[in-house]
């Protein structure tokens, strides 16, 4: 089963955001992560929920998306990820119907 990293995020700094994609994409790809979606081109179609830029990730187990959060290539890049960004963070385990 697969599991997701859902991110609703805020741009405060573009150079740091710049460095931040730079390197963020190694570090997903190292723990079998792949973008699902990531942008602002975003269509909020009911509720107040209005985010300025989605990222979704998919991880191709249960646990993928918890450890990669834990793990060292992620948290290694969170000076730079909180100097770039504001974020609101899920991880969501996939359905098991």
């Amino acid at each position: 089963m697969s599991s997701y990293l859902v991110i609703d995020t805020e741009v405060i700094d573009e150079d740091a955001f710049s460095e931040f994609v730079a390197k963020i994409y190694d570090a997903v790809t190292a723990h079998s992560g792949t973008f699902l979606v990531r942008g602002s081109d975003l269509d909020v179609v009911e509720g107040d929920w209005t985010p300025q830029r989605l990222v979704i990730m998919s991880f191709d187990s249960d646990d993928g998306a918890g450890t990669f959060v834990r793990s060292s290539e992620y948290t290694s890049l969170e000076e730079l990820r909180l100097r770039a960004v504001h974020s609101k963070v899920v991880v969501a385990a996939g359905y098991k119907g």
